[in-house]
């Protein structure tokens, strides 16, 4: 199997050859998914984890924006969902 792999730092997507069995399509989607992902995840990161700030800052539609941050596993990466809540909320 092949996959397309970004490499550290260097914001190149490189690729890793298993036999070169997953088409060039498969690849470019994969790779396409990982840019987004890395976008979507520092769009929020720099508006708090606002969602609907960060669709206007994205010019997407907040629909949108939630069905992306699924289809990345991004929904789970919040971080009041890895326990970092602040004890003084109620």
């Amino acid at each position: 199997m092949s996959s397309a792999s970004e490499e550290p730092g260097s914001g190149r997507i490189g690729v890793e050859s298993n036999g070169g069995s997953e088409s060039l399509r498969i690849r470019v989607r994969h790779a396409v998914k990982q840019v987004e992902s890395r976008i979507i995840r520092e769009a929020l990161e720099q508006h708090h984890w606002n969602r609907r700030r960060t669709a206007e800052a994205l010019k997407i539609s907040y629909r949108s924006l939630m069905y992306k941050m699924k289809s990345c596993n991004l929904r789970d990466d919040y971080p009041l969902a890895q326990g970092q809540r602040n004890e003084g909320a109620i």
